[in-house]
């Protein structure tokens, strides 16, 4: 029986990329983003994608087509935030009665929170149909080891008490779907929780793998499917996020920054300076990558 399950999770892996075959699913669809230099397809996190189709039968699900890179960090993940956005809006236009979750890892949870929550400085901004649709039929969010995650938001889970190389504050657009949202970050993780233990950031899956598969599958099974959302627009809602020592030497480049053409999406936009301190925060995490 082990030797089956092996051979179907690896035969589940290398189906890359994994493309939505516009089936309906009646039981819940999920769209996967893998993590920084994975191969195309569902990456690691696929492993939870897997363990949620076992709880709910009859699931689909879609990886994300992004760069996933460190070499310009900022165009890779802001595509990813975008590919989020049309992937939803695609389902919810050809699926209306099934419900999503949403699912990513380490440069993919970053860009799948930028989809639900903005870019935290508020460059990045939600279209009204991606918000509808994350009220009416997203109905979970998980992310593993996000680059955005500030301890002090309502969603963040695991053993840190910080906060990552892109610590979210402003978490005004995602609020109306805090409770569906869940983001592990253990102490010691050096994306997450700007730690210095390579070895946590890939520890969620033995660690969380099944808390986040019955996350969804309690999120599927048990909650409200339409979210009411604010008919106006409140003032940002930000977090504090939690003191981090960062050495200078790492924030200097090796070499001079290229330029990057920003992407267009029906989910917003980055601006200029969102473009800057990602560059710089790129090339902290390649520095790091070569540790």
């Amino acid at each position: 029986m082990k030797e089956l399950l092996l051979r179907a999770l690896a035969l589940f892996h290398r189906q890359t990329p994994y493309i939505w075959d516009g089936t309906c699913a009646t039981g819940i669809h999920m769209i996967v983003a893998r993590g920084s230099t994975e191969a195309p397809g569902l990456g690691r996190i696929g492993v939870v994608a897997q363990n949620v189709s076992m709880l709910i039968p009859n699931s689909s699900v879609a990886a994300v087509d992004y760069p996933a890179t460190f070499e310009n960090y900022f165009t890779s993940y802001a595509t990813g935030a975008s590919e989020f956005e049309r992937l939803v809006l695609e389902h919810v236009q050809a699926c209306p009665d099934t419900r999503i979750a949403l699912l990513g890892y380490s440069q993919g949870a970053h860009a799948m929170m930028d989809s639900v929550c903005g870019d935290g400085d508020g460059e990045f901004v939600l279209s009204l149909g991606f918000r509808q649709a994350l009220a009416s039929q997203v109905v979970a969010v998980v992310g593993f080891g996000d680059p955005s995650f500030n301890a002090t938001a309502p969603w963040s889970v695991g053993t840190s008490t910080g906060a990552g190389l892109f610590a979210r504050k402003n978490i005004t657009a995602c609020e109306p779907y805090a409770a569906r949202i869940q983001s592990w970050c253990d102490e010691g993780d050096v994306y997450c929780d700007l730690g210095n233990d390579r070895a946590v950031h890939g520890s969620y899956f033995s660690n969380y793998t099944q808390e986040a598969a019955q996350f969804v599958k309690e999120k599927f099974d048990n909650s409200d499917p339409v979210i009411d959302l604010p008919t106006t627009t409140a003032p940002p809602t930000e977090t504090t996020a939690p003191t981090e020592t960062v050495s200078t030497s790492i924030l200097t480049p090796t070499s001079t920054p290229t330029e990057t053409t920003i992407p267009q999406s029906a989910a917003g936009s980055f601006g200029p300076s969102w473009m800057m301190v990602a560059s710089i925060v790129g090339s902290m995490m390649v520095w790091m990558e070569l540790l």
